[in-house]
């Protein structure tokens, strides 16, 4: 009995062996027959998929659909690099990641150089290189996209007035950030002395802004969700500025209504001397009511519901 026992244990345990030999086989056997299922699925299907993740906020896995679309090969140039100016997007506008969104956003302008979208990845890579600190770069692709590089090359020149490192900072480049002050604070940096004053700041923050960068400071969620902000307001500043014209036309009859209106408001005073004042009040008021309707054809036109019954 104990002979018969011991020379059975070798067999079953080749055969136990044997049983996760083929158990192990056919799990893999399974998992590339679901990979082959999946990769056949037709392009518009999986392309609907990750749109859907996308609209879900999914974003993540929306990328991840897109990078699966991509890997399944048999797309076009043109279909590869839309699919990658959309996962840019994602990158740039959901996820905060500005080193994949630019890689992104190159990949759709080699894969496609002449595609309508190029003026639109071009200033998203200067979004990026900004995101990441990488200012310079930046200002390159500003000046590819603009053609700034052309047209202004003689801006940026002039005597070199101070080096940090390799870098130089030239007259031109220091009279161009003059520039963008407040035309009332410009007066104060126009001679020598009020030009060394500003370099000395100028130099100081940029020192400032590269030992930020060093430590690492422009990936702090913080700052990304600030700089995401500013973002975001620019972008509302800019298409109020579009949608909502600054100089609207106030008429003369429009202005005696007010007056006639106001006379308590104006006490003694004389039509004459208070126009600008009623000029820019009734300007105001255009500018907020065209605000208003704005908003209320994106409300309609987005199907906004606001559910009042949960505060």
């Amino acid at each position: 009995m104990n002979a018969g026992s011991s020379k059975s244990k070798p067999i079953m345990l080749v055969a136990l062996a044997l049983l996760c030999v083929l158990l192990a086989f056919s799990v893999l056997v399974y998992i590339q027959l679901r990979g082959m299922a999946e990769s056949r699925l037709p392009y518009s299907l999986r392309q609907d998929l990750a749109s859907e993740l996308e609209d879900s906020r999914l974003y993540s896995q929306a990328v991840a659909e897109y990078q699966r679309l991509l890997e399944s090969g048999g797309l076009d140039k043109r279909k590869q690099a839309n699919i990658n100016y959309i996962m840019g997007n994602i990158y740039l506008n959901h996820l905060n990641d500005y080193e994949n969104a630019a890689a992104r956003f190159i990949r759709a302008k080699l894969l496609n150089p002449e595609s309508e979208l190029g003026d639109r990845i071009n200033k998203a890579l200067v979004v990026c290189f900004e995101g990441m600190g990488r200012s310079l770069e930046a200002q390159r692709q500003l000046e590819k996209s603009t053609g700034l590089d052309q047209a202004e090359p003689e801006k940026k020149g002039g005597a070199v007035v101070a080096r940090i490192r390799d870098r130089v900072i030239t007259m031109g480049e220091l009279e161009h950030e003059i520039e963008k002050l407040p035309p009332s604070v410009q007066a104060q940096f126009k001679d020598r002395e009020g030009k060394l004053k500003f370099l000395q700041g100028y130099l100081g923050s940029e020192l400032l802004y590269h030992a930020a960068l060093r430590k690492g400071l422009d990936k702090d969620k913080e700052v990304l969700e600030g700089m995401s902000q500013v973002r975001k307001q620019m972008l509302i500043n800019r298409l109020l500025a579009e949608e909502i014209p600054q100089d609207i036309e106030i008429g003369q009859s429009e202005i005696k209504l007010y007056f006639d209106a106001h006379k308590e408001e104006f006490k003694d005073k004389e039509l004459n001397e208070v126009r600008p004042q009623i000029e820019s009040e009734l300007r105001k008021m255009k500018q907020e009511e065209a605000y208003n309707n704005l908003v209320a054809r994106l409300l309609q036109a987005e199907e906004v519901k606001v559910f009042d019954d949960q505060f």
